[in-house]
């Protein structure tokens, strides 16, 4: 997963938090006003990885994409 190098010193209320199992997600606010559907999932041969997707909304175009 690549690393934004901007977020250095930011306060973490400055993300859109939301909580998967016992994962927490920090999601920029300006990701999150794309349209956009991110999936986050458990993956690896014991679920104890971290797998992300994402999809444009209602089949539209995906405006980014991950690097890994």
């Amino acid at each position: 997963m690549s690393v934004d190098t901007r977020a250095t010193g930011r306060r973490l209320d400055a993300y859109h938090q939301t909580q998967v199992g016992d994962i927490v997600v920090l999601i920029d606010r300006d990701l999150a006003r794309l349209p956009v559907e991110v999936t986050v999932m458990k993956s690896g041969l014991l679920g104890r990885g971290v797998g992300v997707h994402v999809d444009g909304i209602d089949g539209a175009l995906c405006p980014i994409n991950l690097v890994r």
